[in-house]
């Protein structure tokens, strides 16, 4: 009888992104599997995760050093991610004292975890889960100067996304192979590094994000009298969605509540869902209140005084799933910046997607074809097509059919997806 191979999960949230892979994995009989991931009130803690995944071994390292004060500003992001690598490295230790050798380490390289793996077990493959390369042109960071509180793109900005990168460029240089969810993503990454990247997408759950056809969503509103209504939102009435983790300019938020005032005026009935918290995930603070209230109070005095906004906050992801399925237009803007899921998990239960003409997006929708594409930054345009769906819904039957089918045929998690990612897992191993 063969050995079984030993694969080590690392994330300081695990599972994240190996939350369907992890699990798989685990029940093949040939597999050993371990977890590693940070011990804090803030990760699952050992219970929950043998209660989760009851086929994986799971271990937990613990953080005791803080940054130094007065660290120079470029080395304090490498300085928190070295403290990161020693930890991890001390339990890898720990481990390897007890007899435990991977045969392949699977991690995100995000946060420093994996840095000194490589002096622990040299014998591993490494297997890194590439999300993003930050360049300094032509990307993200300089695509929306304007709103990110930056008129002139500054060397300062520049310089930090330079220094972030150089973990990276050693994740990069220590990988035997890399898996990536799209090719634009790995299209931000250094020419030379490449060839190690498969393009391979974490997965959508295509039998369990299908539409029903008595989706309902119970929503309390705040009447003028400071009262509360319940309202019961079905396909039947006029939804227009739009979700971020936190409402922000890297994802499109100003730009869709400049479209609202217009949208509203044709549609005084529609009902306007807006998810995400009121933080910042990615790139420039506010000057002052958070981007939410900023970019709301800008259309403020343009809107009825009795509309059908709604900020839901952030709501578990169930109820999520049943606000997409009743949703009429689900609108979805982004940077060239990391796709959302949110997007595919729409598409696949039939939304109508109006996304923004940016290279992510468009890897995914084609304009007309299985969904609407519109530029970034003409709130008009989005307006005008969010009126044209809410006027002539049926017109649209056909892109909401085309949506999901481009999802079931190229993301489909268990009959697309994860087929390729443990085929490069068996291959690796070899």
């Amino acid at each position: 009888m063969s050995k079984k191979k030993k694969i080590l999960f690392i994330h300081q949230n695990f599972p994240a992104q190996y939350k369907f892979l992890a699990d798989k994995v685990s029940k093949v009989s040939k597999f050993d599997v371990h977890s590693l991931s940070l011990n804090s009130p803030d990760t699952l803690k050992l219970f929950e995760l043998k209660d989760k995944y009851p086929n994986v071994t799971h271990h937990k390292y613990s953080i005791y050093k803080e940054n130094v004060k007065g660290l120079n500003r470029l080395a304090v992001e490498f300085e928190t991610k070295m403290i990161r690598a020693e930890a991890v490295a001390s339990k890898a230790l720990e481990l390897k004292e007890e007899g435990f050798e991977p045969d392949l380490i699977v991690i995100h390289p995000g946060w420093g975890e994996g840095f000194l793996l490589k002096e622990v077990w040299l014998n591993a493959k490494f297997l890194t889960y590439f999300e993003f390369f930050y360049n300094t042109k032509d990307s993200d960071v300089d695509f929306d100067l304007q709103e990110e509180n930056r008129p002139n793109y500054d060397f300062e900005l520049r310089t930090k996304l330079v220094a972030r990168n150089s973990p990276f460029l050693s994740s990069l240089s220590q990988s035997d192979s890399m898996i990536c969810p799209t090719e634009f993503q790995k299209n931000t990454a250094p020419l030379e590094f490449r060839n190690k990247i498969n393009v391979i997408h974490d997965g959508i759950n295509t039998e369990e994000l299908k539409s029903k056809k008595d989706a309902s969503v119970t929503i309390t509103k705040r009447k003028a009298d400071n009262t509360d209504e319940q309202l019961i939102l079905t396909r039947k009435n006029k939804v227009i969605t739009f979700i971020n983790r936190n409402l922000e300019p890297y994802r499109g938020y100003h730009m869709f509540m400049r479209s609202l005032p217009e949208i509203i005026e044709k549609h005084p009935d529609a009902y306007i869902l807006i998810i995400g918290g009121d933080g910042v995930s990615y790139g420039a603070q506010p000057e002052k209140e958070s981007y939410k209230i900023q970019f709301y109070q800008e259309v403020k005095d343009k809107l009825p005084a009795q509309n059908n906004i709604l900020f839901l906050g952030r709501i578990p992801y169930n109820y999520l799933l049943s606000v997409l399925d009743i949703s009429s237009l689900h609108i979805y803007l982004t940077y060239p910046f990391v796709l959302s899921w949110s997007m595919l998990e729409a598409m696949s239960l039939e939304c109508l997607v109006l996304g923004s003409k940016t290279e992510p997006v468009e890897e995914v929708i084609k304009d007309n074809k299985n969904g609407l594409l519109v530029d970034f930054f003409d709130h008009k345009e989005i307006a005008r097509l969010a009126i044209d769906v809410l006027n002539n819904p049926d017109s649209y039957i056909k892109l909401r059919k085309a949506a999901r089918k481009t999802i079931v045929d190229k993301y489909d998690l268990n009959s697309v997806c994860m087929p390729k990612q443990l085929e490069l897992i068996e291959r690796l191993l070899k």
